[in-house]
């Protein structure tokens, strides 16, 4: 055996051995997300004892008398590195970035050893698009960062370790080197990104001006670009600043933030308790709201709070309490509706004489048929409830496979029922406060409202489970806008018939 045939099959070995440590340190953390995030099973088995004996064995082989039989060695090596490798990838997608995220949240200690070799693992399965390019934008930020306790904010490392870390990392993906001119121009444009962060002067603008969501999409389209060690100690700049400039917004919504969850969480228990028998989602994500809110807390008192939780906190309050119906997203322009609109008897062959919701959906088509926008406007109808009755009259096309009628029949019955709840609790609530006891019959209609509540918001659930609809984002962010705009309307009428349980008697 020649030298250099000797050291290449040392070179593979180091390779090998080095993707083996880090399947290894990816197994520990598909089984911990499983376990302790999914509460599941994993979906594989994994004998990694019997690899790492095989290494070893292939060490020897090579230090010793036979080195030409270690060859055979790593070759079998290799299959099942990539066995293992295609397994834990199959895993891997079922967790998404924001998992990730989680977990190393719930890590005492910063073990960037963890970090590097979940970044090897990603790096040598060339597995760096989609999902796991986000998971490895996390994971370079994590290695990039450190949290400067005296100036409250993070930092980016000592530049000149950071680039011999990163320039070590993504020469395992062997791409090749990028024209200095196309560097420099996606340089400056993530300069560019940086400086529209940085130019929002409000929490919530974040969002509005989709400012993160364009950075994001940014980092999936520069493609290999990414890569370079030169843009993407850029890109960690980017990042580190972006969470420091989040934290700067987050102070001045930190108090209405605390009021909402306080307000909140007096409420939680009696919604949980009578919703959530028929929507055991809804007590689920109060539990949750639960835990972020003690994890806010928590952080809050150290002075250290994260932007990814006050998202999800909000983002939690959200559901709950629909806090949806400030208006519309910036980025949904209200539907051009028609001059006209079927009379009465089209509403009844699509909806029946006994539909209870008939006469709310009556002045929905009464509404718009005026042209009237005061009178539109007046109805809050969301722009996808509106084109969902147009769709049902046959004025408006189908969109093409993402939608049907079981789905417009919904919105427009939830957009219908959020207005018989609200005249039911303005009209409860006028009562008690001129010390009048509320009709039985008030009080009887409004069980009922409260019950069709419950029965659209497990239509809403079941919509949410089918891959037509939790594939499709658009149509995603409408299923839950108008289920949580209805749930608002539930939580407050609920609070307001229950307190007449004990004064009155009402049906059902």
């Amino acid at each position: 055996m020649t030298v250099t045939d000797a050291g290449a099959l040392q070179g593979r070995y180091a390779r090998l051995s080095d993707r083996f440590k880090a399947i290894w340190t990816a197994h520990q953390f598909v089984s911990g997300a499983f376990a302790q995030l999914l509460f599941r099973d994993l979906p594989y088995e994994l004998d990694l004892g019997s690899i790492y004996d095989r290494i070893k064995v292939a060490g020897r082989l090579l230090h010793g008398s036979y080195p030409m039989e270690a060859s055979g060695a790593l070759d079998h090596i290799a299959e099942l590195l990539d066995d293992a490798t295609a397994r834990l990838l199959e895993a891997d997608a079922e967790l998404a970035p924001s998992l990730l995220r989680r977990f190393f949240d719930r890590l005492k200690h910063h073990d960037d050893s963890i970090v590097t070799c979940l970044i090897r693992f990603y790096l040598y399965a060339d597995a760096v698009e989609g999902d796991r390019r986000d998971k490895l934008d996390l994971l370079f930020t994590r290695l990039g960062e450190d949290f400067h306790e005296e100036r409250g904010e993070f930092v980016v490392r000592q530049s000149l370790e950071l680039r011999e870390r990163v320039i070590e990392l993504v020469s395992l993906l062997r791409v090749a080197a990028a024209p200095r001119d196309e560097v420099v121009r996606v340089i400056r444009a993530i300069g560019s990104l940086r400086e529209d962060i940085a130019s929002a002067s409000a929490f919530d603008e974040l969002g509005e001006r989709n400012l993160l969501r364009d950075a994001r999409t940014f980092k999936h389209r520069v493609g290999d670009l990414y890569f370079d060690p030169d843009v993407l100690l850029a890109i960690i700049e980017l990042n580190v600043a972006s969470k420091n400039h989040c934290l700067r917004l987050y102070d001045g919504e930190e108090e209405r933030l605390v009021s909402d969850a306080d307000k909140l969480l007096a409420h939680g228990s009696a919604i949980a308790r009578n919703f959530g028998g028929a929507n055991p989602g809804l007590a689920d994500e109060i539990a949750r709201f639960r835990l972020l809110r003690d994890q806010f807390d928590a952080l809050r008192a150290e002075s250290n709070v994260k932007y990814d939780v006050v998202t999800r906190l909000k983002a939690s309050m959200n559901a709950i309490l629909a806090q949806l119906d400030r208006g519309l997203d910036p980025e949904i322009e209200t539907a051009e509706l028609p001059a006209s609109f079927f009379d009465e008897a089209r509403v009844t062959a699509r909806f029946g004489r006994s539909e209870p919701l008939l006469d709310y959906v009556l002045r929905i088509d009464n509404a718009i048929e005026s042209e009237d926008p005061a009178a539109t406007a007046e109805l809050r109808l969301e722009p996808w409830e509106a084109s969902s009755y147009l769709k049902l009259i046959e004025r408006m096309p189908a969109d093409a496979e993402e939608d049907g009628e079981e789905l417009w029949l919904l919105y427009l019955r939830a957009a219908a029922l959020r207005m018989k709840i609200d005249e039911e609790a303005t009209r409860i609530a006028s009562a008690v406060a001129a010390g009048v006891r509320p009709e039985a019959e008030l009080l009887a209609n409004a069980k009922k409202s409260l019950d069709l509540a419950k029965q659209l918001d497990e239509q809403f659930g079941d919509l949410l489970q089918e891959a037509a609809y939790y594939t499709n984002r658009r149509i995603l962010h409408q299923l839950y806008r108008s289920r949580f705009r209805l749930l608002r309307g539930f939580s407050g009428l609920w609070l307001i018939y229950d307190t007449q349980l004990d004064v009155s008697s009402p049906a059902g």
